[in-house]
């Protein structure tokens, strides 16, 4: 079974109480030293990514991609989970780089 994995919004990361202004002003700018004081800097914010997983017994695999990646494109990293004792993580061809396919995740080897 696939399924997407729902994006964040700053709400469920507990900053709720904060302005709009705030967050905005907070995702550009970010504080040294503190909320109201420090140097101000510029914050490079990484693209949100595609999340899918699939459950496959006691593995559950993980891909990552830029979001309208196909899962045919050799643009994906992907991990999987063995939930044996002790559980294991691993990623495909021991890559943590975006060069595999989705569609091909169970024909890597983990390690």
């Amino acid at each position: 079974m696939t399924f997407p994995v729902p994006q964040t919004s700053p709400e469920q990361l507990g900053s709720g109480h904060m302005s709009p202004e705030a967050i905005m002003m907070w995702e550009q700018l970010g504080r040294i030293g503190g909320v109201t004081a420090g140097q101000a800097f510029q914050r490079v914010r990484e693209a949100d990514e595609t999340k899918l997983i699939d459950i496959s017994g006691s593995d559950i695999y993980i891909g990552y991609a830029l979001p309208g990646t196909l899962t045919t494109e050799t643009k994906w990293k992907i991990s999987r989970i063995n939930t044996n004792n002790p559980i294991s993580i691993f990623w495909a061809d021991s890559s943590t780089l975006y060069n595999k396919k989705w569609d091909d995740r169970v024909t890597y080897t983990y390690a």
